[in-house]
């Protein structure tokens, strides 16, 4: 009897294991999603089983707290240390759901309501589970012009071939992955396309773009759209990764154009070699 009541109780060394093992496992899934590519679906649920058996493992720990009460049995830290890592694993998720319940529930952004960019290459990457790649405007522009009133169609006075070459150039910038990289035809009157891939810093959750570019020789209109693949609130992830597709492609366009500056040290120097191939044309007609 004496051995019996100086032995810690099962239930404090289960608490403890399924503590342990439910961490092990939310690391696990989020490891293999973000590094090796596993499918969201299935690091979802197993993110949903880690959390069921943290809950199993506070159930435990209140057991063993029972018994220990009663009893005066040891095992008060294994009770503290399951509870604290369980309470630690389900406040992950409960944050993460306040986070999203502060930005917008829209996980589809786009320039162009009425016309948004369509995806077609990314479509073979999505997988069961995966949200419609048809645009719900009936649930998301309302929202959109709200809390995103900013993000608007761009219109450049430059050919539609030099935008298009802008975007091609800011995606890879951004570090995104193409998908798909069609160019205009002015002659047939078909926009340029651009399709891409970008995933979430931390979790890698996946998001699709697509890229527009439609115009003539002279102006061209840039419409973009980002979609998360997966769930429904992104936080703003979309919208601004949206912004940040406008900054860098006018900053390519900027970059393309030379300044008044470069253009007047150029003139000089275009003068001065015009000269020189004049006098040398004079001393060979000579």
């Amino acid at each position: 009897m004496v051995a019996e009541l100086e032995r810690e109780p099962a239930a404090s060394r289960w608490a403890t294991r399924a503590a342990l093992f439910a961490f092990g496992l939310l690391v696990t899934a989020a490891f293999l999603h973000r590094v090796v590519g596993m499918a969201t679906p299935v690091a979802f649920n197993l993110v949903m089983v880690a959390l069921g058996i943290a809950v199993f493992s506070i159930l435990a720990a209140m057991v063993a707290a029972l018994i220990i009460w009663h009893t005066g049995r040891p095992g008060t830290a294994r009770v503290l240390f399951a509870v604290t890592l369980s309470l630690a694993l389900i406040a992950l998720p409960l944050v993460g759901i306040a986070w999203v319940r502060e930005h917008p529930l829209v996980s589809d952004i786009t320039t162009d309501f009425g016309n948004p960019p369509r995806f077609s290459a990314v479509l073979r990457l999505r997988g069961p589970g995966s949200n419609s790649p048809v645009y719900d405007r009936a649930r998301f522009e309302d929202e959109q012009q709200r809390a995103y009133s900013d993000i608007r169609p761009i219109r450049i006075d430059r050919s539609s071939e030099d935008v298009y070459a802008a975007a091609v150039d800011a995606v890879k910038r951004l570090k995104m992955t193409p998908e798909r990289e069609e160019p205009p035809n002015l002659e047939a009157g078909t926009p340029g396309m651009i399709e891409a891939v970008d995933r979430s810093l931390i979790m890698g959750l996946y998001d699709d773009i697509a890229i527009r570019v439609a115009g003539n020789a002279e102006t061209a209109r840039v419409d973009i759209r980002s979609a998360q693949r997966f769930a429904t609130g992104d936080m703003g992830r979309n919208a601004e990764r949206v912004r940040e597709l406008i900054k860098e492609i006018h900053a390519r366009i900027d970059a393309s154009v030379p300044t008044a500056r470069e253009t007047k040290e150029e003139a000089p120097a275009a003068a001065k070699r015009e000269r020189g191939s004049r006098s040398a044309s004079d001393r060979r007609r000579r």
